[in-house]
Order: structure tokens, then C-alpha cells, then sequence
């Protein structure tokens, strides 16, 4: 060493440190001494300095060499220790050797030193050498599995016989072994799959046996296998290393799946640019067309190889390349175009609408290298745009002459939009809308602001279209009635998001509507007012007929006389009623048939629960046994309507409407009671409510016509008239009973039937004085007035044939073709009137005619009755009159 060695010496008698100091510099041995005589300052000395040298006593007060010894070896396990001692025995000398102390030297024989301490310089040197050279080796070790471990690719080391020495990290991620599980396997079985071990694992074999192809240095992709099975593509190139002992293989094997899979999506997107509809090419900075898909030449006409390699202007029309080279430059820039709309030409010269898009192509380095374009035709988009505007702007036209006003309500924002027209409607001057919800609630009429707010809620629960009408108040007092419809728009998730709706000014509709509601209740009493009157006319015809027989037929003395007088009048006075009421008719009479009431309100359900609200329960409750009468279903149903729509009115709050058929005997006390009624069999029709009840003043004009306790407009006063009218006409009665505040109850009696009419027998007949001899056929479906007018004709001496319809009076003219007078009525089942005329007169045009009927001159004409010429008997007539009528229609 050309420096001085720095030797730590322990040593507790100066004396011998001395003599030891001075033999080594006599011996030729610079050295720097660090004297420590106890334990304390030897091991503060080896933690402070490092040493190339350690001397020490062997026998130390309190610290022995062997100590010392085992201590540096602790602290500074590189540096060489020699004991010295002034006695030593074998035993202690083999001991110190033993704990690794260099060498071991009696203080008697220093000349032994200077050697012993160039020897175990010598000797640490080669130590140390040695050691670096392990260090370094061991740490090219580590760098090079360090390296091995961090490439991507497998690196898998192999001896001659294929068997596996070694297996980096990136060869566990991507076949799933471990290195323990690799090393020692052979390597085609360890990753070759058995469908290809006769062409990879042969081949490797003869590759490591003779070091020919397939495998030496050049790329091969193999098909291999992960530890679960599943196969890989890979790339495998091995490297020979020839070495004194044996060669070496490594190989090296890059997962290409990514690879392969990049490969296919080049193609499939290839086959997708190829197949796509729209135009996709590309053109070089020096706008030279590079590519051109399929869908390209469908759009503009030209073939791949007609355009690849010319400029682009060949598609670009001269007007617009000004505005194309912008985008193109921006593009060479690098920067990302928005679609845009332009024109191009095609082939054969024709102008098409196009989107274009432009983006730049860039190389691996990130420079633009091309332009990518992609064109869409929107042609007939922008025909459909344009067709769609112009029905847009008719549209808006339509709808202002029309006066419908258009909403649009965003509810993510809140904003409301109307149109002018609709903001006409609430009265306002155009633009002044607020264009919130609240302001549309504040330009509501207030009572009708719940039900307006009531039927939004529900549509934005339910998501349904939804309607309403409600009234707003102009600034100038005005009240005006409004219908709005409203449509609600979802997103794809299902969430509303807008509301559009419509809304027209229909206060003049709902004057009108009003007015046809009073027309139209004007003629259902109309309707009702012709039935009652045509069955009274029947009526009344045969009750005067026969009275005038009878008051013909009985002597002037007799005590019968006034009575049958007095009748006879009051059957005048009932014609004259009848004739009233007929005033309101035009249409045909009404068709009393047997009934079950229990049939009836059963078919009813579906009707009265549309009609009744939902806070008014129904309980409606039936005869277990048949409940018939003789009524017009019609009439009978129109009844049930009016009395449960007024139990309705009269819960405001809700409450209970009661219905029940049952069937009562109606005794002689409540008969005389109730002037027209008849002791005997009834059905009940009961309908109760839970209401508010009337007083006795309203209860006694209740069935008053036009009288009601409604608001203007909101009844007629008709209903309960109605009412009272079919009833009586039908032989039944009605009793009410009502208190304030607790309820009201109609009870309608009906005379109950069994189902067979009772026939209706004839008086015997008189002698006529006025008489003829002619044959007349008489066509009325009214059993007691055909058989009244066959008696009369008869006892006028007249040969009478009677038929019930048509029908039979076509079989009667059939058989008697010479028959002189035909006498029917105008509306019957099976045919009417005109009709049977019609067939009659097609055989025998001379045939005489004379029509009869409750109806009057009006309702006649609609049937096509009174022409010129035409002979008619209107009901109710006398026997005096019917006599009249045929001799004179037969003495024509």
C-alpha cells in the first residue's frame, strides 16, 4: 500500500505499544496507531474510524482478546485481527484461530510481526478483491433478471434437451406458470398445445439437437398455450449460445394477440369504411386524392381508379372552393372540423347537397401527414327540411286563422312559451306573458284554478295527455271560456322533460252548446210530449168512438145519458191537450214493451258510474224475483238519469246514492190518496240520496215545468217534469219525501205486469144511418182503436177487413184485390203507412186512400204524407168524422 496503514491497537501497557510501534517501523511498516487500552475506547474507535489493521493483547484487565476479537468481526468484519500475547499456550493459540483472528505472536518474538502483518494485508486484499468480484457478479445477476424481468416480452432460457433453465416475469404473466413451475419442464410441452406438438415441439427438438431451421434466428409464429388451456398466437425466435460445456438456448416469445386482433379490426374497419353509405376519402396536403371507398362512388359517380391521383378540385364546384380551402387548411394544421354544409358535382355534372367533415391524419410522430373527408348527402334532407318549413309556415297560417294558441313548457328551466294568439286569448297584448307557470295560474279565473292545477298534477304523474276547459278574466272584466289540451315529452330515460299543448277561445262554442242543450231538452220534451199525446190520441179515439155509439145507441131518458155526456167531453178536452202537446213533437211515438226493472238497472251500471262522481257511492239493490212493467225503456232509463243526476247535484260533499227495486200492493187508502192511481200490484223504483234536502215551498213546486232551484243555465226546470209526465202516463205515482240537511227520496210506483195484455172486448154494434156498400181494408197496429174503427165502419155498413201491420194487410189485399178503400195509419211495426200505400197502389193504381195518425201537420210532412190529393184523419176523431172521411174519399 503507498499510504500508511491506520492500525487500531489495544493494548493496556504503554511499554509493549511501544516496542510493538517501533518493530513495525524498524521492519520497514509506515503505520498510524490508534491506542485504546480498554474495552470502551476499542469499540469507540471501531465506530468512528475504519481500520486497514487490528492488534490486540490477548489478555486484557476485564477484556480478553477473544472478546476484542468477536467484536471487530461485529463492527469491521473485512479487516484482518492478530493477537499477541507474552504466554500462550496451543490451546488458546488454536482457540484464536478458530474466532478467525489472522494470526496469533508471543510479544518475546516481535521479529514475527512485520511478516504476519504483511501476509494479512495480502490476505484482506485478496479477500476483498474476491468479494467485489462476487458483489459485481451478483449484481450483473440481478441486472440482468432485473432486465429479463421488466422487458414485455417472454425470454425463456432452454438447455440442449429443451428443458427449461430459465423463466422471466413477463413469461409467468403470459403463460401462467411460475418459474418454479417452469424450470425443469420440457418447453414444448410446457407450452406447445397437443394439436401442435408433432409440427412446433418436433421441430424445436431436431432445432436444439442439429441447430437447423425452422426456429434459428428468424421469427416464426407458432400457435402456444397458457397453463389454463387456452391458446395464444405468438411470435418465437431462439438464439444459440455456445459456451465451453454445453449450449445454451434462448428464446424469445412475443404475444401477438393484440396484434392480430389490431389486424382484424384494420380490416373490419376497412370493410365498414368500404360498406358505408356515406363517401369517406382522403386527400393529401398537396390535394391530391389518396383513397376513395365505395360509398364514395355511389355519391359522386366517379370509379376509384377515375379519381386516386387527381386533384380534388375535380369534385368542387368553382363558386364554392373559396369557401373550401379554409377548412382544408385548417385541417393541414391539425385541427379537428365541425360538419359543414356545401355543394359538389358528380360525375355526370348534376349539383348535390353535402355534410363534409374534415380531420387531419397524422403519422406515429404526430405530424399531418393527409386529410380525412367524409360527405353525406342530404339532398332530400334539405328537400324534407325545406318541405317541412313551408308546412311549418302553413301550419302557424292554419293555426292563427284557426285561433288556436300554442304552449311549450320546459320544466328543467321553468320557462313557459306562448304564442301570440294564445296570449290574445288571456287578454293580453303580444310579448307580455310572464313565461312562468305561476303567471299562467294567475291569469285563471280563481274558481276554476284548483282543477286547472288538479289536472297538470295528474298528467306529470301519470305521463297522459290531458285536457281542461276554465274561464279567465280579461283586464276589461271580460269572462271567457277556454279549452286547452296539453302533450307531455319523455326522455330516454322515461323522465318528462317538456309539455306542448294548444288552447282555443271557446266562450261562443259553449254559447251555442248551451243553447243546443236547452234545444235539445226543448226536444226530448218534444219527444216525450208526441208519445204521451199519439198513445192518448189512440186512447182518447177509442173512448170517444165508443161514447158516441153508446150516447147514439141509449135513449134520451136514460140515466146513463149525462154521464156518457160528461165523458165524452172530457175526452174532448183530453184531444185538446193532446193537440198541445203534440205541438212539441216531430218525431215518432214512444214504445211501451214489457220491462224488468231489475234487467234494466243492471244494464244501467256502466252508465250511472260515468255519471256519478267518485265521492258519491252507489248501492244499488234489485228484486230477487222479476220486476215487469209496460213502459218505454227509454222513458224509463231517461227517468233513472234525471233522478240520479239531481241526487248527485245535491251531494256536493260526497255521499250515498241509493237505488232499489222491490214490489209493493198499493192499498185502497194510498188509492184514494192519490188522485189516478189504482189499488194494487206495483213495482217500487226507489232512489234515495244523503243530500241536502229542499224545503217544503221548493217540495211543493217540484214538479212544476221550467221551475228550478239551479243557477241560470245549469237546468232547465224540465227534468223533474219529465219525470212526473212518464209515470203518470204509465198508471204510476211518485212520492217524495226530503229534509233539510239530511236527504231525498223519490219513490216511483209502477202498476206491475204479468206479461199478457188483456184484450180489449168491443160494444156491440149499432146500425148506421148513413150507409155503403163498399169493402175497406183497415191497417192499424193499436189493438182496441183497430177494432173500434172495424166496429164503426161495420155499423156504417161498410165490408171491413182489419189487419195489426203491413204485412197482414198485404196477405188481406192479396185475397180481396178488389177492394175499394184503404185506411192506415202512418207508423206501424213491420212498415209504415206510406210504403203499404205504395205496394197496394203499384197493383191497383185506382185504390182510394185515407192515412191516420196522432201526429201533426209537421210531423205528417216529414213522412211524406201530405202531398196534394191525400186524404187525412188525424187522432183523436169521432165516429161522425171517420164516417165523413170515407164517404167522402169513396164518393171522389
Amino acid at each position: 500500500m503507498t499510504r500508511p496503514l491506520k492500525v487500531l491497537h489495544l493494548e493496556d501497557r504503554p511499554r509493549d505499544a511501544e516496542l510493538i510501534h517501533e518493530r513495525l517501523a524498524s521492519d520497514g511498516l509506515q503505520c498510524e496507531f490508534r491506542l485504546a487500552n480498554g474495552k470502551a475506547g476499542f469499540e469507540a474507535a471501531l465506530s468512528e474510524e475504519t481500520f486497514d489493521l487490528i492488534i490486540s493483547d490477548y489478555n486484557l484487565p476485564g477484556y480478553d482478546g477473544i472478546s476484542a476479537l468477536k467484536r471487530s468481526q461485529a463492527m469491521q468484519p473485512d479487516v484482518p485481527v492478530i493477537l499477541v500475547s507474552g504466554t500462550v499456550s496451543e490451546e488458546e493459540a488454536v482457540k484464536c484461530l478458530q474466532f478467525g483472528a489472522t494470526d496469533y505472536l508471543l510479544k518475546g518474538r516481535l521479529d514475527r510481526l512485520a511478516p504476519a502483518v504483511r501476509r494479512a494485508i495480502d490476505e484482506a486484499q485478496t479477500r476483498l478483491t474476491r468479494k467485489r468480484a462476487e458483489i459485481a457478479l451478483a449484481q450483473s445477476e440481478r441486472r440482468k433478471a432485473a432486465i429479463l424481468d421488466s422487458v414485455l416480452d417472454c425470454i425463456i432460457t432452454m438447455d440442449a434437451g429443451g428443458i427449461v433453465i430459465e423463466f422471466n416475469t413477463a413469461a409467468e404473466r403470459t403463460f401462467g406458470y411460475t418459474k418454479a413451475e417452469a424450470i425443469g419442464r420440457p418447453l414444448g410441452e410446457l407450452i406447445i398445445p397437443p394439436a401442435f406438438r408433432h409440427v412446433h415441439a418436433d421441430g424445436l427438438a431436431r432445432y436444439l439437437s442439429t441447430g437447423r431451421a425452422p426456429f434459428l434466428g428468424t421469427v416464426t409464429e407458432i400457435t402456444a398455450m397458457r397453463a389454463d388451456g387456452s391458446e395464444l398466437p405468438v411470435e418465437l425466435t431462439i438464439t444459440a449460445i455456445h459456451s465451453e460445456h454445453a449450449p445454451i438456448f434462448t428464446g424469445v416469445l412475443r404475444d401477438i394477440t393484440a396484434r392480430k386482433r389490431a389486424d382484424e379490426t384494420r380490416a373490419r374497419l376497412a370493410a365498414i369504411v368500404d360498406s358505408s353509405d356515406d363517401a369517406i376519402f382522403s386527400v393529401g396536403l398537396d390535394d391530391v386524392i389518396l383513397t376513395w371507398n365505395a360509398g364514395a362512388e355511389r355519391l359522386y359517380g366517379y370509379a376509384a381508379s377515375e379519381v386516386i391521383g387527381r386533384q380534388k378540385n375535380l369534385l368542387v364546384p368553382a363558386a364554392k372552393a373559396g369557401g373550401l380551402q379554409p377548412m382544408m387548411d385548417k385541417a393541414s394544421r391539425g385541427e379537428a372540423g365541425a360538419p359543414f354544409e356545401t355543394q359538389r358535382i358528380r360525375k355526370d355534372g348534376s349539383l348535390i347537397d353535402i355534410s363534409l367533415t374534415l380531420s387531419p391524419m397524422t403519422d406515429s410522430t404526430g405530424r399531418v401527414i393527409s386529410v380525412s373527408a367524409i360527405a353525406r348527402d342530404i339532398t332530400e334532407r334539405n328537400k324534407a327540411v325545406a318541405a317541412l318549413r313551408a308546412a311549418e309556415e302553413r301550419m302557424r297560417f292554419a293555426l292563427q286563422s284557426a285561433k288556436v294558441g300554442i304552449w311549450d313548457m320546459d320544466f328543467t328551466t321553468g320557462v313557459l312559451q306562448w304564442s301570440e294568439v294564445l296570449e290574445a286569448q288571456y287578454g293580453l297584448q303580444p310579448g307580455t306573458f310572464a313565461g312562468t307557470f305561476d303567471a299562467f295560474i294567475e291569469l285563471i279565473h280563481p274558481d276554476d284554478r284548483g282543477a286547472v292545477l288538479e289536472a297538470v298534477a295528474t298528467a306529470r304523474q301519470s305521463g297522459t295527455d290531458f285536457t281542461f276547459q276554465h274561464r279567465v278574466i280579461w283586464p276589461d272584466g271580460n269572462v271567457r271560456w277556454l279549452n286547452g289540451a296539453g302533450h307531455l315529452v319523455l326522455d330516454e330515460h322515461g323522465e318528462r322533460i317538456r309539455g306542448i299543448g294548444i288552447s282555443q277561445d271557446a266562450t261562443e262554442r259553449r254559447n251555442q252548446e248551451q243553447q243546443l242543450q236547452q234545444a235539445q231538452k226543448m226536444e226530448a220534451i218534444g219527444q216525450l210530449a208526441g208519445g204521451v199525446a199519439h198513445d192518448f190520441n189512440n186512447l182518447l179515439t177509442v173512448i170517444l168512438g165508443y161514447c158516441e155509439m153508446m150516447i147514439e145507441d141509449l135513449a134520451r131518458t136514460n140515466e146513463c145519458l149525462p154521464g156518457l155526456l160528461q165523458i165524452q167531453q172530457a175526452g174532448f178536452s183530453a184531444a185538446g191537450l193532446t193537440r198541445q202537446l203534440l205541438a212539441f213533437s216531430r218525431k215518432e211515438i214512444i214504445s211501451p214493451t214489457l220491462l224488468d226493472l231489475n234487467v234494466v238497472m243492471d244494464g244501467m251500471r256502466p252508465m250511472l258510474s260515468r255519471l256519478i262522481r267518485e265521492d258519491v257511492e252507489v248501492v244499488i239493490s234489485l228484486r230477487p224475483e222479476p220486476a215487469q212493467v209496460t213502459a218505454d225503456r227509454g222513458q224509463i232509463e231517461q227517468l233513472i238519469v234525471n233522478l240520479a243526476v239531481n241526487a248527485r247535484d245535491a251531494m256536493p260533499k260526497g255521499g250515498i246514492l241509493s237505488i232499489e227495486v222491490s214490489s209493493v200492493v198499493l192499498g185502497r187508502d194510498y188509492a184514494n190518496a192519490h188522485l189516478g192511481v189504482a189499488a194494487g200490484p206495483y213495482i217500487s223504483l226507489a232512489i234515495s240520496d244523503t243530500g241536502e234536502g229542499m224545503t217544503p215551498e221548493v217540495k211543493a213546486r217540484l214538479f212544476e215545468p221550467f221551475f228550478t232551484t239551479k243557477e241560470v243555465g245549469s237546468g232547465t226546470g224540465l227534468g223533474l217534469a219529465m219525470v212526473h209526465g212518464v209515470v203518470s202516463q204509465n198508471g204510476g205515482s211518485i212520492d217524495v219525501a226530503s229534509e233539510l240537511g239530511k236527504g231525498t227520496s223519490f219513490r216511483i210506483y209502477l202498476p206491475r205486469a204479468e206479461g199478457v195484455e188483456a184484450a180489449v172486448e168491443p160494444p156491440p154494434p149499432t146500425a148506421r144511418a148513413r150507409a155503403g156498400g163498399e169493402s175497406i181494408i183497415v191497417v192499424e197496429d193499436a189493438d182496441g182503436l183497430r177494432t173500434l174503427i172495424t166496429t164503426l165502419l161495420e155499423r156504417l155498413g161498410y165490408t171491413v177487413m182489419s189487419a195489426a201491420n203491413a204485412g197482414q194487410a198485404i196477405k188481406l189485399f192479396e185475397a180481396h184485390p178488389d177492394v175499394d178503400l184503404l185506411l192506415t195509419d202512418v207508423v206501424m211495426p213491420g212498415g209504415n203507412g206510406p210504403e203499404l200505400t205504395a205496394t197496394l197502389l203499384a197493383g191497383r193504381p185506382e185504390l182510394k186512400v185515407i192515412y191516420m195518425s196522432g201526429y201533426t201537420d209537421e210531423a205528417i210532412v216529414q213522412h211524406g204524407v201530405l202531398n196534394p190529393g191525400i186524404a187525412f184523419l188525424h187522432k183523436p176523431f169521432t165516429a161522425e168524422a171517420l164516417g165523413g172521411m170515407v164517404r167522402a174519399v169513396l164518393d171522389r
